[in-house]
């Protein structure tokens, strides 16, 4: 888990924290001249999957679905470092519009989020519409499998914003 915070004038404090899902496994096809990526050494191979997708969609064609605990895994993936927090929207300051906003995603092995949903909402379209478009253009560290770069699907992506009212 990662978390992050910052403080800014007017008490507002943003918190950002990376949690994990996990879902049921499919079976790579069995298909003639056709087969699974080269893996990392030591990865199961039964813990790789082949995109369902629509050939329009950015999901990676083989991925591991995420889930906590996975064989060979040697990176977490995590925000990168120098990837600035979100700016928080000011009408949601003005109206001390607060919440977590948590989305699904497959995050490739370059480090990009594609096929990103909304899980569940904050409670604010503006935090959920900014929490979107910041995850959108951040940059991000993939997981590695024995030191290797790996796509993984199924990865939660939590966002809490929060205002800190001052007493006067």
């Amino acid at each position: 888990m990662l978390a992050a915070g910052r403080s800014r004038a007017g008490g507002l404090t943003v918190v950002v924290v990376l949690a994990s899902a996990g879902c049921s496994s499919l079976s790579l096809p069995q298909l003639p001249g056709f087969g699974p990526p080269a893996l990392p050494a030591g990865m199961e191979p039964g813990i790789v999957q082949a995109s369902t997708a629509p050939p329009e969609s950015e999901r990676p064609e083989f991925f591991v679905q995420w889930k906590p605990g996975l064989p060979g895994l040697t990176r977490r993936p995590a925000i990168d470092k120098d990837t600035p927090l979100p700016k928080y929207p000011e009408v949601a300051v003005r109206n001390e519009e607060m919440g977590r906003t948590s989305l699904e995603t497959c995050l490739t092995a370059d480090g990009r989020l594609v096929d990103i949903h909304l899980l569940s909402s904050s409670g604010s379209k503006t935090l959920d519409e900014a929490t979107l478009a910041w995850a959108k253009t951040a940059k991000y560290q993939p997981a590695e499998f024995n030191g290797e770069p790996f796509a993984i699907c199924g990865y939660q992506f939590d966002y809490e914003w929060r205002v800190e009212v001052k007493q006067r």
